[in-house]
């Protein structure tokens, strides 16, 4: 049995000369406060050294990025990646995490 909040797990594909967009939509009939922050966090695998933090534009229907290629094909493999939520009432939450892959 877990306690607490439990992150999905899944893998980031940035395609090499490929532009990323990408938009996460909060659960039907529910909508993203005001004030909220999202940023998509690469690390060093294994590490909690930040490689790169990219922050969401965020609405109440979205959180959406759109990262040119130049800016994408500069994450380096082997990476991971998080997803955090930053609400307006202090509380943050890790809503993704896994490996960051490339596909050519």
């Amino acid at each position: 049995m877990s306690i607490g909040h439990e992150p999905n797990i899944d893998t980031l594909v940035l395609v090499p000369g490929q532009d990323f967009i990408h938009d996460i939509y909060p659960p039907q009939g529910s909508s993203i406060p005001p004030s909220t922050t999202v940023d998509l966090i690469f690390y060093a695998t294994g590490s909690r050294a930040v490689l790169a933090t990219w922050p969401a534009s965020v609405s109440s229907s979205a959180a959406s990025w759109t990262v040119s290629s130049t800016v994408a094909d500069t994450i380096p493999l082997p990476a991971d990646f998080r997803i955090y939520f930053r609400y307006n009432d202090g509380a943050d939450f890790c809503w993704y995490r896994g490996q960051v892959a490339r596909q050519e």
